[in-house]
C-alpha cells in the first residue's frame, strides 16, 4: 500500500479537474477474490499503464473511484482493477499467515471512494486476444447475487476521427480523436511516441496508445498516471464459475443492480427508504 501510495505521489503532476461523473448505485461490493492460486499465465508484457478511472481530482488519489491497469502483452491485452488485485492479494496473504482466525478482513487496500459499493466498471477484467479477435469480459458481481458473468464479443472497434489538437498526458504530448460509440460519444488523447493500438476498457485502435478519454457529458472519465516498462505476466484467475450470458442481458442486469439495488434484494433496508438512483451506464446500447 506505500509502494502505490509513493508512486501516486510522484507522478500526478497533472492539473487537478473536476467532473460531473456518473452516480454509483448501492449494490454491496463483493468479497474479496476467494484462491489467488488458481492462475494461468496468457502471456507477457513488457507495458503497463495505470488510469485513474472517475477521478474528482487527479492529485488525489482518494478521489478516484478506481485505479485501473492496462497490460499488453503480444497476444493479450488485460484491463483490469488495480486496487481490487492488490486488495485481494492482501487479504490472500493475511488469511494464509492466519489460518485459524475466527474472521477475515475484507478491506486491507485501497479501494477509492464509495470503497463499500460495487461497480461493474471496477469489479470487471477485459481481456482482449488478438489472435482470435475475441474480447472477453468476466464480470465479478455484487454481493448477495448468485452467480458472477461472463461474456465475450469481436473486440469493437472504433470509428475514429483524428483532429489537429494536442495535450500533454504524463509527459507525452498526445493527439485529439472523436468517436461515437455504443451511444455515447467520445474524446481520446493518444501518444504516437508509444505506437500501441490499444487503451483503457475496450477502446483501441489508434495509432497510438490512448492515455486519456471521456465521454462528452464527463460522466466516465480514464486517464493515465503512469507508464511502467518491463516484464509483467498476463495472468487468468480460475473463471470457470463465471455463468456465460449475451453482453445485452448482463448490460440489462448490471443497470437493474444499479438502479435500485434494494428493489433487486428486498431484504436489504436503507433507513426504510427506497429510491431509484439516477443511473446511466457507459453503454448504452
Amino acid at each position: 500500500m506505500k509502494l502505490v501510495l509513493h508512486f501516486l505521489v510522484v507522478f500526478l503532476g497533472i492539473a487537478g479537474y473536476s467532473f460531473g461523473q456518473q452516480t454509483q448505485g448501492k449494490a454491496i461490493a463483493p468479497l474479496p477474490r476467494g484462491n489467488m492460486t488458481k492462475t494461468e499465465i496468457l502471456d507477457s508484457a513488457s507495458i503497463r499503464i495505470l488510469y485513474a478511472f472517475n477521478a474528482n481530482d487527479i492529485k488525489i488519489p482518494n478521489s478516484y473511484m478506481d485505479l485501473q491497469c492496462l497490460e499488453i502483452g503480444t497476444y493479450i491485452s488485460k484491463y483490469y482493477s488495480y486496487w481490487v488485485f492488490n486488495n485481494d492479494s492482501l487479504v490472500w496473504a493475511w488469511k494464509r499467515e492466519n489460518p485459524s482466525a475466527q474472521s477475515i478482513p475484507i478491506r486491507l487496500g485501497i479501494l477509492g471512494r464509495a470503497a463499500d459499493y460495487w461497480s461493474e466498471y471496477k469489479y470487471s477484467e477485459w481481456f482482449k486476444n488478438y489472435d482470435t479477435n475475441i474480447l472477453t469480459e468476466y464480470a465479478r458481481m455484487p454481493r448477495l447475487f448468485s452467480s458472477n458473468q461472463q461474456y465475450s464479443e469481436i473486440i469493437p472497434l472504433q470509428n475514429w476521427t483524428i483532429l489537429p489538437d494536442t495535450l500533454s498526458v504524463v509527459g507525452y504530448v498526445c493527439q485529439k480523436a472523436t468517436c461515437s460509440f455504443r451511444g455515447r460519444d467520445f474524446i481520446a488523447w493518444f501518444a504516437m511516441d508509444l505506437p500501441v493500438r490499444d487503451g483503457p476498457w475496450k477502446f483501441g485502435g489508434l495509432p497510438g496508445l490512448i492515455l486519456k478519454v471521456y465521454d462528452i457529458d464527463l460522466l466516465y472519465t480514464f486517464e493515465c498516471v503512469k507508464i511502467e516498462q518491463g516484464k509483467f505476466l498476463i495472468k487468468q484467475y480460475d473463471f470457470s464459475s463465471y455463468k456465460k450470458v449475451k453482453r445485452e442481458k448482463i448490460l440489462q442486469l448490471q443497470k437493474k443492480l444499479n438502479v435500485n439495488f434494494i428493489k433487486v434484494f428486498p431484504r436489504i433496508v436503507s433507513n426504510g427508504v427506497i429510491e431509484d438512483i439516477d443511473y446511466e451506464a457507459l453503454e448504452l446500447e
